[in-house]
């Protein structure tokens, strides 16, 4: 439980790239894959972390307190010696599968820390930390399997983070038996001057609307005619983050991962996301 394995479902942004590239390759593939296990054990080393630091937050909150650090069933220097471990064998074996690639998991470290203890407790600028983080794995796919990203697919993963990281705190304000900590009072000034629901609209509209550019500039380079199938997989998107946006004022959604599994109608949908997009894209 303390590796948060739940979690690495965003790490499947390592293996976009290869996945979305044309022509299809298999090695591709297979580095892609290899990348995602390695960044994923790192991660894992790195919530250790985030863990430590957030301890008496985690305390304060009605379900995190159930955390194993938090709870006190594995201490402080044990899980530091867990996390020492994951990310020396996760570094490891990126320096010897991918070189240089490893410095994509430093710069993830050091903005880690940043964001653990300064970013995440500043106005705004704690949500567009989320959308860097959510950046560095697409970029990191694409460095191992060295594939350009493009500017539109970069814009979408921006916008959809960013949604993403308002909604958890949306979702933080909708939680009931949360004690005052200092994480809270910063996501209740950023409400009182921006109301966090509507910015998650707007973010909500801005994300969909990157997907819609993104979604059609491929469309016309790739030659196919099967736009009908494109329009499906975009309405299903629209309704995938309306559904998103609903859940969080119900509090649903702090977990972003754990908030979509827990919730069948989040899971249909995403799974009628997915057969949709695979339709449009090889068939």
């Amino acid at each position: 439980k303390v590796l948060r394995p739940w979690q690495w479902a965003k790490n499947i942004l390592v293996v976009i790239p290869a996945l979305l590239n044309k022509p299809f390759s298999l090695i591709n593939i297979e580095n892609a894959f290899l990348g995602f296990v390695l960044f994923s054990v790192f991660v894992s080393g790195n919530y250790i972390l985030n863990d430590i630091s957030d301890i008496e937050n985690d305390k304060a909150h009605p379900q995190k307190k159930f955390r194993p650090i938090a709870n006190g069933s594995i201490d402080i220097k044990t899980a530091k010696i867990y996390s020492i471990i994951l990310i020396s064998l996760s570094s490891t074996g990126f320096y010897f599968f991918f070189d240089f690639a490893v410095l994509y998991l430093l710069i993830y470290l050091l903005f880690s820390i940043l964001y653990t203890n300064y970013l995440k407790f500043n106005f705004i600028v704690n949500s567009l930390a989320i959308s860097f983080f959510f950046l560095i794995r697409l970029f990191l796919g694409g460095f191992i399997t060295e594939i350009q990203i493009s500017f539109f697919l970069s814009a979408y993963i921006f916008f959809t983070s960013f949604f993403i990281a308002v909604m958890k705190k949306n979702s933080i304000l909708n939680t009931k038996d949360i004690e005052n900590n200092k994480y809270l009072n910063i996501v209740l000034k950023e409400n009182s001057v921006l109301q966090l629901s509507s910015l998650s609209l707007i973010s909500l509209f801005l994300s969909n609307v990157a997907l819609y550019v993104w979604g059609f500039e491929n469309y016309k380079a790739s030659g196919q005619n099967n736009i009908q199938y494109l329009v499906l997989f975009l309405v299903l998107y629209f309704i995938f983050t309306f559904l998103l946006h609903q859940s969080s004022n119900n509090g649903k959604l702090e977990d972003f991962v754990l908030g979509i599994f827990k919730d069948k109608k989040l899971i249909t949908t995403s799974f009628l996301l997915g057969i949709s997009f695979l339709i449009y894209y090889f068939v």
